[in-house]
C-alpha cells in the first residue's frame, strides 16, 4: 500500500512539473548571463526514480510442492535479518497452501536455529517429501543470503526437532557449508 502511494505521488509530481512554468512573465527570458566559473560535476547517473533496488535469491515451494529457486527484487534500503528472511520464505509457501509458522530464529555458535511452532507444517500435517522440501528451502535460503553462518539447526517448540516423519538431536545441523 505504501509503495503504491509513493509511486502515485512521484508520477503526479512528474506530470505537474511542466505546468510549473505556466503563466510566468517571459520578458527577461533573453537576458545574457555570464559563464559560470565553477560547473558542478555529477557523480551519479541521473535517475527518474532514485530508489535503491536489492535482489535476493531464496527458495520456496512450487505448485508441485518441490523446492524452487526464486529471485525477488526489493525496493528501498533492505537489511534483512535471518528471522525476517525465514518468515518471508515461510510466507511465500502460503501461495501453495502450505502454512509454516516460525516461532524464532536465533544464533548458536556459528549456526542459525529455526524454531517452528508445534502445530504447523513441517512438524505436523506434512508428508516426508513436503517436510524435506520445506526444510531444504529454508536452509538454502538462509545459507545463501547469510554467509556468516555455517549451518542450520531446526527445532520445534524450543525442543529437539520432532515431526511425524523425522526426529533430530537437539543440536543436529540439518544443512551446513
Amino acid at each position: 500500500m505504501g509503495r503504491k502511494i509513493t509511486a502515485i505521488c512521484v508520477l503526479t509530481a512528474l506530470l505537474l512539473l511542466p505546468l510549473a512554468g505556466c503563466g510566468r512573465d517571459k520578458q527577461g527570458e533573453n537576458r545574457v548571463t555570464g559563464v559560470p566559473s565553477d560547473v558542478p560535476q555529477q557523480t551519479k547517473e541521473p535517475s527518474l526514480f532514485p530508489i535503491e533496488v536489492t535482489e535476493i535469491t531464496y527458495y520456496t515451494l512450487s505448485e508441485e510442492l518441490e523446492t524452487v529457486e526464486v529471485t525477488s527484487v526489493l525496493t528501498g534500503s533492505v537489511d534483512m535479518t535471518p528471522r525476517e528472511l525465514a518468515e518471508y520464505v515461510a510466507g511465500t509457501m502460503g501461495d501453495v497452501s502450505v502454512t509454516v509458522s516460525i516461532s524464532d530464529v536465533t544464533v548458536e555458535d556459528a549456526n542459525l536455529v529455526v524454531d517452528f511452532k508445534e502445530d504447523s507444517e513441517p512438524a505436523r500435517y506434512a508428508n516426508a517429501r513436503l517436510e524435506s522440501a520445506i526444510l531444504d528451502a529454508l536452509s538454502q535460503s538462509l545459507l545463501d543470503n547469510f554467509t556468516d553462518y555455517s549451518g542450520i539447526i531446526f527445532r520445534v517448540g524450543g525442543e529437539a526437532y520432532r515431526s511425524e516423519n523425522r526426529n533430530f538431536e537437539m543440536d543436529y545441523v540439518y544443512m551446513g557449508r
